[in-house]
């Protein structure tokens, strides 16, 4: 074993516990241009996705060797990020995290989004008529993101977030959103990404996967119990634009034991309702699941 990998070794079994639990979970694929417009830039950009992939602090040392760039110019730039408030350092781990602009610049395009501006009155009703935390959902690339949240009365405090990154292959989010999507996607997918497992609930096997994805086509509602995360289970329906593409996901996160089999079937036509109402928001002229 080399001295570089004895390194990773003992920085692995000697991670904090809370940066180990979320190991597990699959890092976003942050796509790079093939040719970046301007290279010093692009170089830049790569340093600040690192904290879209990670939730907690970075060092320069560690993110010097994630990207492969001398120590030297990762501290120059991460430096002037926090000079714009982009990012802060930790006075006394001199560890980088994510800053004020970095969070108002998000929350910019979130209050810009025309589904976001629709989609809250509705998730606000959804939650009264459930008493469940209720996410609005999109997909980019592998991974699903919640664009909003609102807490019910029955709220879970687990490891979902507004804002985090999740797998596409254990969210009810993304197997919606790829069984209504172009069937190329899901063969591209499967084959660049796979179906890693995340909790002994993943869904790994591809026949298990593909015929999950019929059944969510089928039904116009995707569950999910103890994939992405231990005790949390979650239900999603679809939402529609004008094109008739699904373009989004309003689903509804609890407790895994609160979501009995008949609590799950109390719960579709609510969902689906408030899916249909978004969906006519934002254009759809139909929507056939519910009444």
């Amino acid at each position: 074993m080399t001295a570089a990998k004895r390194r990773r070794k003992i920085r692995a079994n000697t991670a904090p516990a809370s940066r180990r639990a979320t190991a597990r979970v699959p890092e976003p694929d942050l796509a790079e241009p093939a040719q970046p417009l301007i290279k010093s830039l692009s170089t830049a950009l790569r340093l600040l996705s690192r904290f879209v992939a990670t939730q907690g602090p970075l060092g320069v040392g560690e993110l010097a060797q994630q990207i492969g760039l001398h120590k030297s110019q990762v501290s120059k730039i991460l430096k002037t990020f926090r000079h714009y408030d982009f990012l802060e350092q930790d006075a006394g781990t001199q560890e980088y995290s994510v800053g004020l602009n970095t969070f108002a610049l998000g929350n910019n395009y979130v209050n810009a989004f025309p589904l976001s501006r629709d989609a809250l009155p509705v998730m606000r009703k959804l939650v009264d008529a459930t008493g469940h935390s209720a996410v609005l959902s999109i997909m980019r690339g592998s991974n699903v993101i919640h664009l909003l949240a609102v807490e019910g009365r029955l709220f879970i405090d687990g490891r979902w977030r507004v804002g985090r990154w999740m797998p596409y292959h254990a969210t009810a989010a993304g197997k919606l959103l790829l069984a209504f999507g172009p069937a190329e996607k899901i063969d591209l997918l499967l084959k660049t990404r796979g179906l890693p497992r995340i909790t002994p609930n993943t869904i790994t096997n591809q026949r298990r996967f593909r015929a999950a994805l019929r059944k969510a086509r089928t039904t116009g509602i995707s569950v999910t119990r103890s994939e992405t995360y231990a005790g949390t289970a979650a239900i999603a329906a679809p939402v529609f634009e004008a094109s008739g593409q699904a373009i989004a996901t309003l689903g509804l996160i609890c407790p895994e034991h609160l979501l009995t089999r008949d609590e799950e079937e109390r719960l579709v036509a609510p969902l689906q309702r408030a899916a249909r109402e978004l969906s006519f928001r934002m254009g759809a002229e139909t929507y056939r699941f519910g009444k």
